[in-house]
């Protein structure tokens, strides 16, 4: 399955890294069927002050990007000194027709079966229930970091066990166990979601990325469609 980072590379989706930063993740939500989402992220680069937005459309079941479904507002002159919240206005607005078409306005953002607070320091193992479904959620993340700083690159991997309400166990992986990104220094979910039906899962991940000024960090998504 291919994973989702935010950067415009074949697999997941990966933001690049710009200065010291910290990103805001925005949920933009499913489609009516569950079967797509999209999310963004939005914010400044330290020291330059320039602002950058990125949205990204998602096929669920695929865990990967759907064609054309990638939008990005980078950090340059032009942007130096706006808000973040405006570029990323601008960007959803020039995006308004790819939603449309996936069926995503922003108003299906699921249910939240998981969100990690500012007090939790390792999450790599998980447990939680939706509610509505009575299915049961077993998660544990998977990383390894190879080198320090400039030379730091890491790989990541989610472990996934569902156990519905009639006990039948469903296993999974999301994400690329080897593959090794470079300037990706650690991982941690930060929220899981479904959407109406409790077929679709996304797990936000957000990721810590050395700079030289600093740590930026950026989100990526893993989806799966049960």
């Amino acid at each position: 399955m291919r994973k989702i980072i935010m950067s415009v590379v074949t697999g997941l989706l990966v933001a690049g890294v710009w200065a010291g930063d910290v990103a805001h993740f925005v949920n933009l939500g499913f489609s009516p069927d569950g079967t797509r989402f999209v999310f963004a992220q939005h914010g400044t680069v330290d020291g330059t002050f320039q602002a950058y937005a990125d949205i990204f459309c998602v096929d669920v079941a695929q865990n990967s990007f759907i064609p054309g479904g990638k939008f990005s507002t980078p950090p340059s002159a032009h942007t130096s000194g706006r808000d973040s919240v405006s570029v990323f206005s601008a960007l959803k607005n020039d995006s308004s027709r790819f939603l449309k078409r996936v069926g995503v306005d922003g108003t299906n953002t699921g249910r939240p079966l998981y969100v990690k607070t500012d007090a939790v320091k390792d999450n790599s193992v998980l447990s939680f229930r939706d509610f509505e479904t009575g299915a049961d959620y077993q998660v544990s993340l998977h990383s390894r970091t190879e080198g320090a700083q400039a030379t730091v690159r890491s790989s990541f991997h989610l472990q996934l066990s569902k156990t519905d309400a009639n006990g039948i166990k469903t296993l999974k992986t999301l994400g690329l166990p080897d593959f090794r990104r470079t300037g990706v220094v650690s991982y941690s979910v930060r929220r899981v979601m479904t959407d109406s039906s409790g077929t679709s899962l996304v797990f936000v991940i957000e990721k810590e990325e050395f700079n030289a000024q600093g740590t930026s960090t950026r989100f990526m998504v893993e989806t799966v469609r049960f």
